[in-house]
């Protein structure tokens, strides 16, 4: 994938924002990130993402309460979002499907699995965009 795509990385973990970054850092995307659920809302606001990477578990607003917010709003609802989270019970991952998630991956992530899903995603997305423009015409 040779496009410049826009990633938010939200993690309350610094070393786990890092270990993303390096992970995806040789597909020349753009990254932002934020520690917490209210600065990366703030931050959704003055950039438009092609994709978010979001923890469940953090400070302030927590990424179900995120994405929440996300699915409202018209600017920011067809924006994947892949959790990233600790959280591996049932209910967790019903709970993040059901609020429009793209895709859950659980930690430790390896690292093929976060570029395959991350790459699928934003192909998808592409092509999603691709055809509402073709049908517009």
């Amino acid at each position: 994938m040779d496009q410049n795509y826009n990633i938010m990385i939200v993690d309350d973990v610094n070393e786990n924002i890092k270990v993303a970054m390096n992970i995806l850092r040789d597909r020349n995307y753009n990254f932002s990130f934020a520690t917490n659920g209210l600065e990366a809302l703030k931050i959704v606001k003055t950039i438009s993402f092609d994709l978010i990477l979001l923890d469940i578990r953090m400070p302030n607003l927590d990424g179900f309460n995120v994405i929440k917010t996300l699915k409202k709003d018209d600017k920011t609802k067809d924006i994947p979002i892949i959790f990233l989270s600790a959280k591996s019970d049932k209910d967790s991952l019903d709970n993040a499907f059901e609020l429009g998630a793209a895709d859950y991956i659980t930690k430790p992530f390896h690292s093929t699995e976060l570029l395959v899903r991350v790459e699928h995603q934003l192909e998808f997305s592409r092509l999603k965009k691709l055809l509402k423009q073709q049908n517009k015409q």
